[in-house]
C-alpha cells in the first residue's frame, strides 16, 4: 500500500515537473490568437491560421495522451530500473509527444525534422527493448547516422540527414518485428503486431502504395491522422503488457523473499537456536548472513568422552543452492557416529565428492577433550586464532573437490582460560567503501574479542560475505565444580 502510494506520488510529480516545459508552447499560441488585427490582409492570415489551428487539433490531443503515457513510463521506470522497455518507450513517446506539439504550434519545418530525426534514432532502440531483442554491436550502425545527422541539424543537409536516419530507422524496425513474429510467445507478437502497425503508417512507402492507404478521417471536425492515431495504439499496448509484466515480476519476487524467509528460518533450526552445553567449555557464536540464507555453517555437539565437538564451514556461493548444501552437512553431520575430525572430514568429503556442481566447502573441525586437548583436521578453512595468534595447523583440500583426500590431525593443549577464536573468511574478505580489505592483520588483532565484538567490526567495516563467529574459552574449574 505505501509503495502503491509512492509510486503515484512520483508519477504526479513527474507530470507537475514536466507540465511547464510545454507552457512557453501553449503561451505562444494563445497570445497568437488574441494578438489584435492590423489590416484585412492580417485577419484573413489569422482566419487561416486559426482555421489550420483547429483542423489539427487531433495533434494537440493526440500529444497530450502521448505525454501522460510517458510520464506513466517513465514514472514506472523511475520505481523499477531494471524494466528498461519502460525508459525506451517513455522517451519515445515523449519525443513524439513534442512532435506533435510543435505540428499543432506550426512552428518552423526544421524543429519537426530534429525531432524527427530524434525519433528515427530512439525507435529501433525501443523496438528492441520492447520484444525483448538483445541490442548489440547492430545498433550503432543506427546511432552513429543519427547523431552525425543531429550535429547537422540547421544546416544545409538536414534534409538529408532526416530522409537517412528515418529510412534506416524503418528499416531496423521492419526486421525487428519480423523477429518478433518469429517468435512464438504471445507477448512478443502482441508487440510485433502493434509495431507492425505503427510502422506500415510511419515508413516512408511508395506514393502508388500510398494512394490506396487512407492517410487520416475526420470526426467533429477535427482531422485525425492514423499515424498518431497508431502511436496511441502502440503505446497503449505496450504500457499494457509492461505492467503486467511488472506485476508479474513482482509477485514472483513475493514469492521467492517468502521461500528464502522459509529457508532462512529452516537455517537458524538446523543451526541450532541455542549451544549445548559442555563441562569446561564456555562457548560464544554469532552467524550474520550476507542475504536471507547463507554458506556458512558451525556445530557444536558434545563428545562421547565429555568434551566437544566444533565444526565450522563455508559453501562456495550463495543463495538457496548454498543453503541446501549447508543442510546435506548438517544432516549427516548429525548422523555420522563418533569419530576423530580427520575421519570425520574425510566421511563428508566422500558424501560431497562430485555433487556439488564444481563447487567445494572448506571446513574445520576440532575436538576439545575434558583435560584441555585440542585435536583439529581442516579442509580448506581458515585456521582459529589462539589468545590473538594464529594456531599452526595443515591444511587440506577442500571438501567436494576429489573423493580422494587424506586429511591431518594436529594436537595442542589448551590451558586454564586459553580462548580460541572460530571463524569464516566472511569477516577476512570484508570491503569498505574503498574497496580496502579488513584483512588478516585487523582480523588477528581483535581475535581475543568476543564473538559479537567480532562480527559487529566486520560488518561495520563493509560485509560483502557470510559472517561466522565462534569462541571457545577453556574453564576446566567449572569442570572441577561440577
Amino acid at each position: 500500500m505505501i509503495a502503491a502510494r509512492r509510486h503515484r506520488s512520483r508519477m504526479g510529480l513527474a507530470v507537475f515537473l514536466a507540465l511547464p516545459c510545454l507552457l512557453p508552447f501553449l503561451t505562444a499560441g494563445a497570445q497568437s490568437k488574441t494578438a489584435p488585427p492590423t489590416d484585412v490582409h492580417q485577419l484573413q492570415q489569422q482566419v487561416a491560421t486559426l482555421t489550420g489551428r483547429i483542423d489539427s487539433t487531433g495533434y494537440l490531443v493526440t500529444g497530450v495522451l502521448l505525454f501522460f503515457m510517458a510520464s506513466a513510463c517513465l514514472g514506472l521506470w523511475w520505481n523499477a530500473r531494471t524494466f528498461r522497455a519502460f525508459r525506451s518507450v517513455g522517451l519515445y513517446l515523449l519525443t513524439v509527444a513534442a512532435i506533435f506539439f510543435v505540428i499543432y504550434l506550426n512552428e518552423p519545418n526544421s524543429w519537426q525534422i530534429t525531432l524527427l530525426i530524434l525519433t528515427s534514432w530512439l525507435m529501433p532502440e525501443m523496438a528492441a527493448d520492447a520484444l525483448g531483442v538483445a541490442k548489440r554491436r547492430w545498433i550503432w550502425i543506427n546511432r552513429i547516422p543519427c547523431a552525425a545527422a543531429l550535429l547537422a541539424a540547421w544546416s544545409p543537409f538536414l534534409e538529408l540527414g532526416y530522409r537517412v536516419t528515418v529510412d534506416l530507422s524503418e528499416l531496423f524496425v521492419l526486421v525487428l518485428v519480423v523477429i518478433g513474429f518469429r517468435r512464438r510467445d504471445a507477448r512478443t507478437r502482441l508487440i510485433a503486431s502493434a509495431l507492425a502497425f505503427l510502422w506500415f503508417f510511419r515508413a516512408p512507402l511508395d506514393p502508388w502504395v500510398r494512394r490506396f492507404v487512407p492517410i487520416g478521417f475526420r470526426i467533429g471536425g477535427w482531422h485525425w491522422n492514423f499515424g498518431p492515431v497508431a502511436m496511441v495504439l502502440f503505446g497503449a499496448v505496450a504500457i499494457a503488457v509492461f505492467v503486467r509484466e511488472l506485476i508479474e515480476d513482482q509477485r514472483e519476487k513475493e514469492r521467492l523473499a517468502g521461500e528464502l524467509e522459509a529457508g532462512r528460518a529452516m537455517q537458524q533450526v538446523l543451526l541450532g537456536a541455542e549451544l549445548p552445553a559442555i563441562p569446561g567449555l564456555c562457548i560464544e557464536s554469532l552467524y550474520k548472513p550476507a542475504s536471507e540464507v547463507g554458506g556458512d555453517f558451525f556445530q557444536v555437539l558434545p563428545a562421547p568422552d565429555g568434551g566437544g565437538l566444533i565444526v565450522i564451514g563455508d559453501v562456495s556461493g550463495k543463495g538457496l543452492r548454498a543453503a541446501m548444501t549447508v543442510s546435506t552437512i548438517l544432516g549427516a553431520l548429525r548422523a555420522l557416529p563418533a569419530a576423530s575430525p580427520a575421519e570425520l572430514l574425510r566421511t563428508l568429503n566422500h558424501a560431497l565428492a562430485g555433487r556439488l556442481e564444481g563447487g567445494l566447502v572448506t571446513c574445520c573441525i576440532a575436538h576439545v577433550s575434558p583435560r584441555g586437548v585440542l585435536t583439529t583436521a581442516n579442509a580448506g578453512h581458515l585456521a582459529p586464532y589462539r589468545n590473538g595468534e594464529e594456531v599452526s595447523m595443515e591444511s587440506g583440500l577442500p571438501l567436494g573437490v576429489t573423493s580422494d583426500v587424506r586429511y591431518v590431525e594436529s594436537a595442542l593443549s589448551l590451558a586454564a582460560g586459553e580462548t580460541l577464536t572460530f571463524l569464516s573468511d566472511g569477516v577476512v574478505e570484508a570491503r569498505n567503501g574503498r574497496g580496502e580489505l579488513f584483512g588478516f592483520d585487523r582480523t588477528r588483532q581483535i581475535s581475543t574479542q568476543s564473538a559479537e565484538q567480532i562480527a559487529a567490526a566486520a560488518q561495520s567495516f563493509g560485509q560483502q560475505d557470510d559472517i561466522t563467529v565462534l569462541t571457545l574459552t577453556f574453564a576446566p574449574a567449572e569442570l572441577a565444580h561440577a
